[in-house]
C-alpha cells in the first residue's frame, strides 16, 4: 500500500506542467552551490551542539540531497569530512561515559539582570540585583558606553580611587547544578591603566575568571567546573588591583551550564545516520563502508544511549516520550517532570526510525513508534488541516522553524508505513495551504505559526520539510520556488532548502536509501 501511494505521488507529480528538469536543475543547482560555497565550511568545527544542530545538521542533510540528485560522491566526502570532525569534537563535559555535544546557550542565566538594563528602584546608577563593594556610587555606575555586540543600552563602569577596592558583585543563584560545567562571559574594556576583572569566588577562592586589558570593547569567555554542595557563589565585576588607576566597563556578564540537549544529539545524529543508511543500502557505495561504520557505532554506542543510561542526566524515557532529564536542571529552573516540546522526542525518533533500517533494533522502533503516537494523539484536525502546540505543557503554537523538525519525523514514519498516513500528511499539507499561505502566487507569504497566527518575517524561507509535502500537493513546491527564484540566502536553512527544491524538482521523492526508492 505504502508502494502504491508513492507511486501514485510520482505520477501526480508527473502528470504536473513544470519547468524542464535540466532547466530547474540549472537553477537551483547553482544557487545551492553558490551559497554552499560561502557556508558550507562556517560552521562544522565548533563543537557549540546548538550551532551544529541548527546550521551544520542541514548542510549534512542537504549534502546527501546534493549527492542524490547528480549522483557526484564529492558530496559525500563533504559529509565525511564534516561528520570526521563534528564526531572528533564531541564531548563528555559531565564525566557520565557517554559522547555527545553541549551547549551553554539554552540552559538558564544564574546571574539577575545581567545587561544592567534594570536600575535599583531610588537609585538610577546603580544595576538592580547587583551590590556595590565600597562604593555608595560615586566610582561605580551605569553607563550608556555599550559594546556594539551586547545586548540594550547599558553597562557598568567601574573608577579605581587607588586607596581600596571598588567592586560590583551579585551572588550566583542558588539552583546552579554543583559539579557542572558553566561558562562564564561577558563584554569588558578598560581605560587608563587598570584591568578589569570579571571573578566567579566560592568565597575568598576563585573559580575562573576574565582579564581585560584592551581599551576597545572585547567579549571573552571561559569554562570552569562548579563545586558540589551547594555554597553560595558570587560574581565580582572589578579591577586586578585598586592601586592603579583607571576604569573597567563591563556588559552582558552571564553564567550559564553547558549541558546536552536531545534536540541537538538528535539533529546532529540524523544526517550522520542517514550517510550510513544510504551507504548501507548502496552496495555502489562500499568504499565508504568503513566510514559508515564507523559512524554508526558511535551513534549507537554513545549518542543513542545517553538519553537512558546515563548517571549524569538519569533515565529521560518515561515510558511514552523523552521528558526533561531529570537528575539536573538544563532548561529554566520550572520543573523537570515535563515532556519535552514535540521537536525534541521527535527529532531523537526521527534518528533512532533511521537507525533501525539498518540495525533492525525493535527498541529503536518501539520507542520512536511511541513517541509518533504520542505526537499524533495532540494534533488536532482543524477543517482537515493539523494544528498543534509547541508542547503539551503550553497552549503557544508550533512554529514554522520548529514544525521542520517535526515534519521531518512525520514524513520519515510515513515513508516506513509508520503511525502516519498519506490522509495524515495530505492534513500537514492543508496546514500549510489553507491555515499558513497567504493565498498568494506570486508573492507567497507563511504565518509564523501552524494555526495561521502571527507573521513569519523570514522565518518562512525555513522550508526544508515542509517541501516534503509536495509529495501531495505539486503547488507546495512551487510556491516554495517562487520564493526562493529571486531570493539569495544567507544562512543553513536556506542551503537546506535549495537542496530539497533541486531533488524534488528532479521528480526524486525521497532520496536514495531513505524508506521507498526515487520513482523512476
Amino acid at each position: 500500500m505504502l508502494l502504491k501511494l508513492i507511486t501514485a505521488a510520482a505520477l501526480v507529480l508527473a502528470a504536473t506542467p513544470a519547468p524542464s528538469p535540466a532547466a530547474a536543475e540549472s537553477v537551483w543547482l547553482t544557487k545551492y552551490k553558490a551559497l554552499e560555497a560561502q557556508i558550507g565550511h562556517a560552521v562544522y568545527t565548533d563543537p557549540n551542539s546548538a550551532n551544529l544542530a541548527w546550521g551544520e545538521s542541514y548542510i549534512m542533510r542537504s549534502y546527501l540531497d546534493a549527492y542524490a540528485v547528480t549522483q557526484d560522491t564529492s558530496w559525500l566526502d563533504k559529509v565525511v569530512t564534516h561528520a570526521d570532525t563534528v564526531i572528533g569534537n564531541a564531548d563528555d563535559l559531565d564525566g557520565d561515559g557517554f559522547h555527545g555535544w553541549s551547549t551553554a546557550q539554552y540552559s538558564p542565566v544564574e546571574l539577575a539582570n545581567p545587561s544592567f538594563e534594570s536600575a535599583t528602584t531610588g537609585d538610577a546608577t546603580l544595576p538592580a540585583s547587583w551590590t556595590r563593594f565600597q562604593d555608595t556610587g560615586s566610582h561605580i555606575h551605569r553607563t550608556t558606553d555599550t559594546p556594539g555586540g551586547g545586548t540594550g543600552t547599558q553597562s557598568v563602569r567601574v573608577v579605581s580611587d587607588l586607596t581600596r577596592w571598588k567592586k560590583l558583585r551579585q551572588n550566583v543563584n542558588s539552583a546552579y547544578e554543583g559539579g557542572s560545567r558553566y561558562l562564564l562571559r561577558g563584554w569588558g574594556k578598560k581605560s587608563g591603566s587598570v584591568t578589569g576583572r570579571v571573578v566567579l569566588r566560592n568565597g575568598s577562592t576563585t573559580i575562573c575568571s576574565l582579564d581585560y586589558t584592551s581599551t576597545t570593547w572585547t567579549f571573552k569567555q571561559t569554562t570552569c567546573t562548579l563545586p558540589t554542595g551547594g555554597p553560595t557563589l558570587t560574581v565580582w565585576l572589578e579591577h586586578a588591583s585598586y592601586t592603579v588607576s583607571g576604569s573597567a566597563y563591563f556588559d552582558d556578564v552571564k553564567l550559564s551550564g553547558i549541558f546536552p540537549y536531545m534536540v541537538h544529539d538528535a539533529m546532529i545524529g540524523i544526517p550522520i545516520a542517514e550517510f550510513v543508511r544510504l551507504v548501507a543500502k548502496t552496495p555502489a557505495l562500499s568504499a565508504y563502508a568503513a566510514k559508515a561504520g564507523t559512524y554508526r557505532a558511535f551513534l549507537e554506542s554513545e549518542v543513542v544511549p545517553r538519553w537512558e543510561q546515563s548517571a549524569y542526566l538519569g533515565n529521560t524515557w518515561n515510558g511514552t516520550t523523552w521528558r526533561q532529564p531529570p537528575n539536573i536542571d538544563s532548561f529554566s529552573h520550572t520543573g523537570t517532570a515535563n515532556d519535552l516540546p514535540f521537536n525534541m522526542p521527535l527529532g531523537f525518533a526521527n534518528l533512532l526510525l533511521v537507525l533501525n533500517e539498518v540495525n533492525g533494533d525493535a527498541t529503536y522502533l518501539s520507542r520512536a513508534v511511541k513517541v509518533g503516537q504520542w505526537a499524533k494523539a495532540n494534533l488536532t484536525d482543524s477543517g482537515g488541516a493539523y494544528v498543534w502546540n509547541y508542547g503539551t505543557y503550553t497552549t503557544k503554537k508550533e512554529d514554522l522553524s520548529h514544525a521542520n523538525v517535526d515534519l521531518s519525523a512525520f514524513v520519515e514514519f510515513y515513508r516506513r508505513g509508520q503511525v502516519f498516513t498519506g490522509t495524515d500528511m495530505t492534513a500537514f499539507k492543508n496546514t500549510l495551504k489553507s491555515r499558513m499561505w497567504n493565498g498568494s502566487t506570486t508573492a507567497p507569504a507563511f504565518s509564523l505559526y501552524v494555526d495561521g497566527t502571527g507573521a513569519a518575517n523570514g522565518v518562512d524561507y525555513f522550508l526544508h520539510s515542509w517541501l516534503e509535502l509536495a509529495e501531495f500537493d505539486r503547488q507546495v513546491w512551487t510556491l516554495a520556488s517562487t520564493k526562493y527564484t529571486n531570493f539569495t540566502g544567507t544562512n543553513a536553512s536556506h542551503l537546506i532548502t535549495l537542496s530539497r527544491l533541486l531533488r524534488l524538482e528532479r521528480g526524486l521523492l525521497v532520496p536514495h536509501g531513505e524508506g521507498q526508492r526515487p520513482s523512476p
